[in-house]
Formats: C-alpha cells, structure tokens, sequence
C-alpha cells in the first residue's frame, strides 16, 4: 500500500520582532496572557491558565529581554497595530477569492464572492512574512489564503503551485489547519484535543507563542522557591537539544504530549532520506525539512553539536558572527578544539576573502526559499560535490553561486583543489550513490547496500540505509543484520529494524525485548507490524491512542482503514478510506486506499471506479494500473486487464510482477510469443524469483518446445536450486529434449 506522503509541519518561526512594533504589545503581553481578544469564536475554544513568564523578568531580565524579541516570543499573537497597517492599501494579487479587508476596525479576509468577512484571530510571524488565522467550524482556525511580505509590503501566496479547493493544503482544508499542522511550534502547552466522532477542537494552551516553560517545563516549583536550586531542572544538552528538535524538525507526531526533558524518539518519528524527494541523496534538504534531521545526518551532530553550540537559547542569535567565520573557526581553528577537523580557512576556500565561497556557510549551508520568500540554511553541514549532480542530479553548492557554469565544470575544479583520489574516496559520495541505486526501484539486491549500512557510523544514516534494505528482507544475509539492529544502542536504528523486517507482508518473530524496548516508537512500530497480522501480542492501547492523535488527518485516516480491514472490518474501512479521500481528493494513494478496501469488501465496481480516479491524479505511478489489472482479471475482463497490465509495465519497465502477470494474462488470452516476450523482460527485473522463467516453460510447452522448456527450467532452479515445481516438471521432460 503506498503511503500517503504529508507534509509534518506548514509554517517555519518567523524573524525579529520590528523594534517599532515591538514596545506597545510588549506591555500588553507583560500585563496579560490573554491568548486572543474577547468575542471570537477562537476564544472560546481556548483557555489561558496564565503562563509564568512575565515573572520570570523579575530575576531573569537578561534573558527575557533576549528572549522577548526573538522569533520563539513571536511564534503567534494577537494582530497589533503593524498587522491593521498591512490591510488597507498593500498590493493584492489579481484573481484571488479570498483578499485581505480591514472593516469597522476589524483585520480579516473577504470572500469576493459572497461578500462572507473571516475575523483575522491570530498571526504568525513578523519577518519575512506574516500569516493570519481565521476561524471556521467545529474550532478551527485556518491560515489565510495569502501572507503578507513586510519589506515589499504585500500580499502573495506561499503556496507555490497555486492550490485548488481539491488539494490537501488549499487554504480551508485540513493541511492548512492550525489545530493540527500549526499550533503545537508557535504555543506554549498546546492540547489539540481533537474528537473523532464530531470532527472538531476544543484547542487549548497556555500562552501564545513559545514562552519560558514550553522549554524549561513546569516552573510552578521554582517560582514558589525561586532561591531553592533543588527546584530548577535544568535539562542535560542532549534533552535540550531533543526539546528544540520538537518543534525543529520534520516528524510524525505520535502521542501530542511532548513535555520539555523527555526523550525524542518517545513522541515523534524523524523523517530520514529513505524516501525519495524528501532529502536529495546526500543528506541535502529537497522539501521542507527544517534542521533536525539534517543535524543527526552530520558528523558534527554525530559529534555532539548541538543548536545551543552556535545559537543563543532565548534570542535565537547566533553566539558568533558567520560573515568572518568565527562562529566556525571558534571550533575548526587549528589544532582544532572539540575534536572538530582544523581548517585553514583562507587555504580551504580557494576564494579571496570577502567574496562569495570565503564564508563556510556559503559551501556547506547552502540557503533554500521555502514558502516563495522565506530562506532557510540547510543545517546538515554538507560538502559540495559536483560530481554527484553530474550523475544524478543532485545539486551542489559550487553551481547554486556559478550558475552559469556545468557540474562537469564544478567537478574539474574539486578534482584539482583537493585531489580526484579523495574526492572519488569520500564516504558521503559512496553512500549517496548507494541510496540513489536503493531508491530507483530496481529489483536486484546492491550487496553494497548491506556493507555500507552495517559500516556506517552515524545513526540516522544506518536508520536510513536499514530502511531501504526492507525489500530483502527475506533474504538470508538481510534478514540476520536486521536481527542485528533490533538491538542497535540507537532507537531510530532499533526502528528502521522493525518496519524493514516486517514490511513486504514478510513473517515477524520479534524477541520479547522489542516489544518492551525503552523507547515508545520502537515499541509502538512492533505493536503496528503485529496489529496488521493479528497478531494477539500487539499492544492494541498503545495503537489506539496513535491512532486518536492522528485521526483528523488524511494520514491516520487511512491507517485506520487499513487496521479496520486487516480485522476484516470492511465496512469501518471504508468509512475511514473515504473519509481519507474526501479530505484530500488530490491524493493517488487515499483513492488507491479506497479502491484496495472496497476491492476487499467485494465491491468490485467502486475499486474500479476508485483506481481510475487514482490513475488520473497520478499517471506515472505504475501499481496502480498493475492494482486494477488484477481486479479487471479477477472480474473475468481479461482483454481490459491486458491493457492496464500493459500500462503499469509502459509506467515501470523494470516492475517484475507486472510483467509476470502480463505474460499470464496474454497465455491465457492465446497470445504465447506476447506471453513468452514477457514472461522474459519479467526474468529481467526480478533475477532472483524462479516464477517467470517456470511459467515460460510450461507455455514452452503448450508451444510444444521441450527444449526451451528444459532450457527456461533450468534458468528457474539456478534462480531458486530448491524449487519444487521446476524440479518435477525437469523430471517429467523427456532426457536430451
């Protein structure tokens, strides 16, 4: 089942608070923690306990002003008067069907069409742009459908392409939504309470924006003692840094408590580079990935660096400036202090000091614009090779800045400042040339791929490299390094061990220590790999509750259904697989979630219905046709199965079962050269199975061609020595035919 590819989180914390702006809601905020102002709908799905942090100014007043104009103290507010400044007179894009309007002193959004007015509640942001919220039924608020640019002073969309009201992420629908997508990273001690059978929030919190105690944790303790250092905890590096990456990351939410001092991996999932277009290869950012995962993919990260290294914790400033590089030098000047490689800059660089490529971020934290005008540094700290743009694409920082030159020009010049030898000896050149074999789809096993993933030192590579071993997972050697890494001192890697040993509907026979390991997600991925067998070991309380959290979202809709269905619950299935591709009609793989429950529930006309839909979204994906080329066979439409399994093989000329039931399908429709032409190219793309090569021998001989069948069998037991049915139908041949 393919899965439903989600963007995790929609909005980044915006820049510095404008000093202009600053002073009036500064008082405001000292004097109340009033998330919103009285009267909207918003407001009473909130409540506001109080949030501790205006008393921390009375000891703490160095880091509270620090933290007071920083992007975590602006994370999201009320509209002030900056924000009733951007409505009246800032360009506005033509054609939109919602434009921003300012009426009766009231900031908000007018439909055009019908004149219906949305009350702006709340904003996020203030540099480099300002998104505004605006409430719709059942306690949402959504972000609007434009943002406002403070320095060119108007209005644009960020989504790019344009959305339409079918999309997932069009501005009303549930990937714009706030309560889900948005609120935990820009509040403090949010509760998205979500109810599944009214579809609805009663969202509530104890600040907005990030305030003291969403990274310090419960204060009430030191405030009632402020002397009593036995009342402070003050958070070791490495939870600190799990604390930023709570919000600093891209993830799967798993439970919606994170609480400052807990681990990770107990709440989250990190997206790693296994999936294609997601990472670039080598670790570089390709969508919107935010900085975590880069962090942990870097050997500074596997080192130890932490944001706190380079970035004050309550402004978010950097400790040193980058633009002379003394914020990298504090660490790479030589001898090189915490272990870090000493560099001689102006040796390193090979670019006069001063210009473009002299400062270390310039090379190795190449910028990406995300939301058309909000640039990001990639934080993985990579080093640019050209020669992996000129093999597969991937880009590289040398031709971001000489954009009028080739990779091949790029490459050259690599080659001659730091050697051809040690560049082509590089470790992230050969596992990205790993990952991009692992990821095109092609079905013969890279012995590479195990070596490198049981050699690799840095834990969310190995997570990473484990991942894309799950197709062989039944393979002898994969399936015993797994057994390996289900003990691995990471849990991302004790993880990636899980689903790749349990994906592909390959048997699982966990030891009793993954399923009471330390760690939540590992723990939570064995219960989900059970769960999907019935298997009566699944922990069916912990399953419930992921499944709460994530049940307002295309996503956990769909996880749902397929639990629903593996208890052979067709009906539940179908309700919660609907529900999935009504809330993103956009979606290939929710119609294709769809079509499979229905064609399980014996609905043979809606699958159908179902999987041309999906076809149309997403015309390249070969399994959808090869999907209902199975329900059209099944159906007795054989002449109509040809023909998708004839466009799954067009769409993936390397999809072994797609070619093997092609050459069923013609067998059977009479067609043996078509059959046997096929049956071939499936030998091709799936060298390790014996089926295509036995199915040709027994259409060999309805050609009656012995010889062939002998010579197809022999082809069959040199893929698979034990296999039975090659065996006795060699044994029935005639000898020397």
């Amino acid at each position: 089942m393919s899965p439903l590819r989600l963007a995790v989180a929609l909005l980044a914390l915006a820049a510095l608070l404008a000093a202009a702006w600053l002073a009036p809601w500064r008082e405001t905020w000292i004097k109340t923690s009033a998330p919103v102002r009285p009267g909207a709908s918003f407001q009473a799905s909130a409540t506001s306990p109080g949030d501790p942090s205006r008393k921390c100014a009375e000891c703490h007043r160095q880091q509270f002003d620090d933290w007071f104009g920083s992007q975590h103290a602006n994370a999201q507010r009320p509209p002030g008067p900056a924000d009733r400044q951007a409505f009246p007179g800032a360009s506005v894009p033509a054609g939109e069907a919602w434009v921003p309007d300012y009426s009766g002193g009231e900031v908000g959004f007018r439909e055009v069409a019908s004149g219906d007015f949305l009350p702006a509640l709340a904003v996020i942001g203030v540099e480099p742009l300002r998104q505004f919220l605006l409430p719709l039924a059942g306690g949402r608020l959504q972000v609007a459908p434009l943002s406002f640019d403070p320095h060119r002073e108007d209005w644009f969309d960020a989504q790019e392409p344009k959305r339409s009201p079918e999309d997932w992420s069009y501005w009303s629908n549930r990937g714009m939504n706030w309560n889900s997508q948005c609120a935990y990273c820009h509040m403090t001690d949010l509760q998205k309470n979500y109810d599944i059978a009214s579809d609805s929030y009663a969202t509530t919190w104890r600040a907005m924006g990030i305030s003291c105690s969403q990274c310090h944790g419960n204060m009430d303790d030191h405030l009632a003692a402020p002397g009593d250092p036995s009342k402070v905890a003050k958070l070791p590096k490495d939870l600190a840094l799990e604390n930023c990456a709570s919000c600093h990351a891209r993830r799967e939410e798993l439970t919606g408590s994170f609480h400052p001092g807990e681990r990770f991996e107990d709440h989250y999932r990190l997206s790693l580079p296994d999936i294609p277009g997601v990472y670039f290869a080598d670790g570089q950012v390709q969508d919107e990935d935010f900085e975590y995962t880069s962090l942990r993919l870097s050997r500074m990260g596997h080192k130890g660096v932490s944001c706190l290294d380079c970035h004050n914790p309550h402004s978010g400033k950097l400790v040193l400036p980058v633009e002379n590089n003394a914020l990298c030098m504090s660490c790479h000047t030589p001898p090189g202090s915490n272990g870090a490689i000493p560099i001689v800059a102006s040796a390193h660089t090979f670019h006069a000091e001063g210009q473009p490529g002299s400062r270390c971020v310039d090379c190795h934290m190449a910028q990406t614009t995300y939301m058309v005008r909000d640039p990001r540094r990639d934080h993985g700290f990579v080093s640019p090779d050209p020669r992996l743009t000129v093999e597969a694409g991937i880009p590289n920082s040398c031709n971001r800045c000489h954009s009028d030159q080739s990779p091949e020009w790029a490459d050259a010049w690599t080659d001659r400042w730091y050697g051809k030898e040690k560049m082509e000896s590089r470790r992230s050149r050969q596992r990205a040339r790993v990952i991009v074999r692992a990821q095109s789809g092609s079905p013969a096993f890279d012995p590479e791929l195990l070596a490198m993933a049981k050699s690799e030192e840095i834990d969310a590579w190995r997570a990473t490299l484990v991942l894309l071993l799950a197709p062989w997972n039944l393979r002898t050697d994969v399936a015993e390094a797994l057994r390996g890494w289900l003990m691995d001192p990471s849990a991302l890697v004790r993880s990636a061990a899980v689903r790749a040993a349990a994906s592909f509907e390959a048997p699982v026979d966990f030891p009793p220590a993954v399923l009471s390991d330390p760690t939540r997600l590992v723990r939570l991925d064995a219960a989900w790999a059970l769960a999907l067998r019935q298997n009566p070991s699944a922990d069916a309380s912990a399953i419930a509750a992921y499944l709460a959290n994530q049940s307002d979202q295309p996503a956990g809709a769909m996880k749902q259904a397929q639990l629903a269905f593996t208890k052979k619950d067709f009906a539940g299935a179908a309700r919660w697989a609907a529900k999935a591709a009504d809330w993103d009609r956009s979606s290939a793989a929710a119609q294709e979630m769809l079509a499979m429950v229905k064609y399980g529930g014996g609905d043979l006309a809606g699958a159908r219905a179902a999987f041309e839909r999906a076809m149309a979204l997403e015309p390249q994906n070969a399994q959808l046709p090869f999907s209902l080329a199975l329900l059209l066979a099944e159906s007795g439409e054989l002449k109509a199965a040809i023909g998708a399994f004839e466009r799954a093989v067009k769409a993936d000329e390397h999809f072994g079962r797609a070619w093997y039931n092609l050459g069923l399908a013609y067998s059977q429709y009479g067609d043996l050269p078509k059959a046997i032409h096929a049956l071939e190219q499936a030998e091709k793309s799936s060298p390790g199975s014996p089926d295509p090569a036995f199915a040709a021998a027994t259409i060999h001989l309805r050609g009656k061609d012995p010889a062939a069948a002998r010579a197809a069998l022999l082809r069959a037991l040199q893929a698979q020595p034990n296999h039975a049915p090659s065996r006795e139908l060699l044994r029935q041949l005639p000898p020397g035919r």
